[in-house]
């Protein structure tokens, strides 16, 4: 009988104080939710890659050269140490005739970075093709396209056969940069090896020691770089005998050439007619030839590209973004959880005050400790693990498959791989009992040395005493009555009023980050492509051009469509650095004109307002590329070329974007003269289409090698910010829940703490609006101290996360608006507003003289 009581009354205790239990419930939900939902997305994220690279046995390193590579190269790749796989085959760029269309079409791997069939089959002879299938709104199965500049490719008509995904190519909008089109590749595609003739242009491997190792690990990246560099070198030994090799057959061709022509004067005597004949096969032969002298002036010296999955477009985009996700997983949760369990602790030690007497009854009854016990043992076991079990699966099945659909919306992966971790469980569970159960039990500890007798009797109230505002005598005087008892139970119940500041001041502070985030966001491609970047596109030339090609580009860029163009050096620079040590692609411009260049970029410090002007020996680096290399004014800063030589700048200063060097730096720092080899060119209307037709006007001059867009700079920055975006948004809607709950369970724990000092005051005939007042006037007051602590906790926040999550080729502003302060000030105060109309009523509907009477 006696269990049967003890069952019965700790159910009634559920369903007499609803309102508390669900309290409990909802705070650690959300907590619960927020840790495990964030702290598992990372992961999850990068399971999901590497279970994508895994099962198509992405390549560690790939190896291109602007020559092919020939024998020799093969077997210098193929006597590397430790490898497990090596595919040798072929790529070619081409344009789809009568279309904008530009393909990277590669030959069918077998058993290295394979291809994923979505629809149809895959291509079986030289004259089948698939496709990208994010190109499947263009083209579609059994379709005949015509490939156009195709030089290794045998044929040029092919049958499209089917749609695939490229384990190479992840990101859906930058596939990357060709020399033919508009100078961006619009997607891949695969036919067989036999549709292809000359040397391999391409080699992927997979290596034994890193088969089995996580891509993402430190160990995996370390021993990738050694083998790259290893690789770099063995190759770099063939370039002098493949140069000689070229130039001996350009030399041999040239000779024959010349021995014909001495045939066919000594024929012209003898056979008029064959003469003619055998000098137009001569003059084919030397138009061949000249091409051949052009190609090998223009391709250069033979250049070997090693490189690693960094270079993958969107595998490194990709990573990013899971290890962004895991800088807010380690401020976001922290906060909202700790903001939840101390409200908890706070209710359930109100909850084990409110039931003193009835302790005290149970004793006087004979019940045990433990079975005292029961009722808060149970009640805090079943509210809080409802909210771990229910935030738990939440957690894990639903915030991490948003955040990956938010990030991944450019990416080419689907199927998020959930993943389940026991630790973080464990740490819920662990907060959410050390707030509630331990919390109670702590409390009952003490109770239950009292005698029953003494347990039957109400708690006395706290001792009033002076404060330290009462010593300031001109302001305590001027202050009514009611002031003056406000600001002695504010410091009365110290406890209470830290824990509301603090209950505020969190969930305050996390909007302010929250929405100070979103801001920084906000509009960051307009402004670094409209405030800082003004010109559209970047044009890069051949190296000796023809007079022809030069001709032509000057037409190109003389045209009426175009509004200015700066000649300038364009070289791409590349650093390790960062907390994840990632690759950064660094752009180099020197201007043939340094006035010039402030019509193109805006040369201006942001901290300072300072306006750069270039002079021969400047050298201004990028604020991103400073914080990452913790460079300033001064400071010397080593950076690698393309060739893998490594180059000493002083830094004159630091500005929003790229590096922008003058002349004589150029040539001290890089070791070469200065040579102008493209340009920065502005449209007088910047619109896709417009962009799109220039950009394959100059590739058709022939002097081009590629045409760099804004466009899709600013696409990809669009897309990555456009993820994150929804995650903030995410957030701010869970700290404004949390701010519901915290004010509302807070202001709900001090009206039932006080409610006989209430009655009280009512009886002695104070009006139902002055009751709530005087009781709501301490909310109020505290609720607005802990939005001012919110504001230095939210700024606080917003920095640090404000430099840790931004792309590597972007910077957020770093400032916060006063809008977001007053929308943040906003949320809490139109809780705490909507709470007192909810606790007016309240107060209005109990029983002043049955509360008075309750102790009795």
């Amino acid at each position: 009988m006696k269990k049967k009581v003890l069952w019965k009354d700790s159910l009634q205790a559920i369903t007499g104080s609803l309102g508390r239990f669900i309290a409990i419930f909802l705070l650690v939900m959300l907590g619960t939710f927020t840790l495990i939902g964030l702290k598992s997305s990372g992961p999850d994220m990068r399971q999901t890659a590497i279970e994508f690279y895994k099962k198509h046995s992405l390549a560690d390193i790939t190896v291109t050269s602007n020559y092919g590579l020939d024998n020799k190269d093969i077997h210098t790749i193929k006597t590397q140490k430790n490898i497990k796989r090596v595919d040798f085959g072929y790529y070619q760029d081409a344009k789809v005739k009568k279309s904008r269309t530009s393909l990277r079409v590669f030959s069918q791997t077998k058993n290295v970075s394979t291809y994923e069939l979505i629809k149809g089959k895959r291509p079986t002879n030289k004259n089948e093709i698939a496709i990208s299938y994010l190109l499947k709104n263009r083209y579609h199965i059994g379709q005949e396209i015509t490939l156009e500049n195709g030089q290794t490719l045998k044929s040029r008509e092919f049958k499209v056969v089917g749609f695939v995904k490229s384990s190479e190519y992840m990101d859906k909008s930058n596939i990357g940069q060709t020399n033919i089109g508009t100078g961006q590749l619009d997607g891949i595609a695969i036919t067989d090896k036999s549709a292809f003739k000359g040397n391999y242009t391409i080699a992927r491997i997979i290596y034994n020691t890193t088969y089995n190792l996580n891509p993402y690990a430190k160990r995996y990246n370390e021993l990738i770089d050694k083998y790259q560099d290893n690789l770099n070198k063995e190759l770099n030994k063939n370039r002098k005998t493949k140069y000689q090799k070229y130039k001996a057959n350009v030399e041999q061709a040239e000779s024959q050439i010349s021995q014909a022509k001495d045939q066919v004067n000594k024929l012209a005597q003898v056979s008029p007619e064959q003469a003619k004949v055998l000098q137009k096969e001569i003059d084919q032969k030397s138009k061949n030839v000249d091409k051949q002298k052009l190609l090998l002036d223009q391709t250069g010296y033979p250049k070997y590209t090693v490189n690693t999955r960094d270079s993958n477009p969107g595998y490194t985009i990709y990573r990013s973004n899971s290890e962004r996700v895991d800088i807010l997983s380690n401020v976001f949760p922290t906060i909202l959880f700790a903001i939840a369990a101390l409200v908890s602790l706070t209710t359930m030690t109100r909850f084990v005050d409110e039931e003193r007497i009835n302790i005290g009854t149970l004793k006087a009854l004979g019940y045990s400790d433990i079975d005292v016990c029961q009722k808060f043992i149970m009640y805090s076991l079943i509210s809080s693990g409802l909210g771990v079990v229910i935030g738990s699966s939440l957690g894990y099945l639903i915030l991490p498959k948003i955040v990956f659909e938010a990030y991944a919306a450019n990416s080419t992966l689907t199927n998020m791989t959930v993943l389940f971790s026991w630790k973080y469980l464990a740490i819920a569970v662990i907060i959410a009992i050390a707030s509630t159960t331990l919390a109670a039990l702590w409390v009952l500890k003490n109770n239950l040395k009292e005698s029953p007798a003494q347990l039957l009797l109400p708690k006395p109230p706290k001792k009033g005493s002076k404060i330290l505002l009462e010593k300031i005598s001109p302001l305590w005087k001027r202050m009514n009555f009611t002031y003056k008892v406000t600001a002695r139970n504010i410091f009365r119940y110290k406890s209470r009023m830290l824990m509301t500041i603090f209950g505020v001041a969190g969930c305050t502070g996390l909007l302010v980050m929250g929405l100070g985030i979103k801001d920084s966001l906000s509009g960051i491609s307009q402004i670094q492509y409209t405030d800082i970047i003004k010109y559209d596109l970047v044009t890069l030339q051949h190296s000796n051009l023809t007079s022809r090609q030069k001709n032509n580009l000057d037409t190109e860029l003389n045209k009426n469509k175009i509004k200015q163009y700066l000649d300038i050096h364009y070289e791409n620079l590349t650093k390790k650095a960062g907390t994840d040590n990632a690759e950064q692609d660094i752009s180099l411009i020197v201007p043939s004109s340094s006035k010039a260049l402030t019509k193109f970029v805006k040369l201006e410090n942001r901290q300072t307002g300072k306006k750069y002007t270039v002079t021969s020996d400047s050298v201004i680096i990028s604020e991103k590329l400073a914080t990452l290399l913790h460079a300033k004014k001064g400071s010397k800063i080593k950076l690698k070329d393309d060739n893998g030589k490594w180059h000493k700048l002083k830094v004159t200063g630091v500005t929003e974007m790229y590096i922008v060097m003058g002349k004589n730096a150029y040539k001290k720092a890089i070791k070469n003269n200065y040579r102008t080899n493209g340009q920065l060119v502005t449209l007088k209307e910047n619109n896709k289409r417009d962009i799109q037709k220039l950009s394959e006007n100059l590739m058709d001059t022939g002097a081009l090698t590629t045409v760099l867009q804004n466009s899709n700079n600013q696409k990809t920055i669009n897309n990555i910010l456009g993820g994150l975006n929804k995650v903030i948004v995410i957030l701010i809607l869970i700290a404004t829940i949390l701010a519901i709950v915290v004010i509302y369970n807070l202001t709900n724990i001090n009206v039932l703490e006080r409610i006989r000092e209430l009655s009280t005051i009512k009886v002695l005939g104070f009006f139902d609006k002055e009751v709530t007042m005087y009781i709501y006037r301490e909310t109020i007051l505290l609720s607005a101290i802990g939005i001012l602590v919110g504001y230095i906790i939210g700024i606080w926040l917003h920095e640090f996360i404000i430099t840790s999550l931004p792309p590597t080729n972007a910077m957020f502003d770093p400032s916060l608006r006063i809008g977001n302060f007053i929308i943040s000030t906003l949320i809490p105060s139109i809780i705490t507003i909507i709470l007192a109309i909810i606790m007016h009523r309240k107060i209005k509907s109990v029983d002043m003289l049955e509360s008075l009477k309750s102790v009795e």
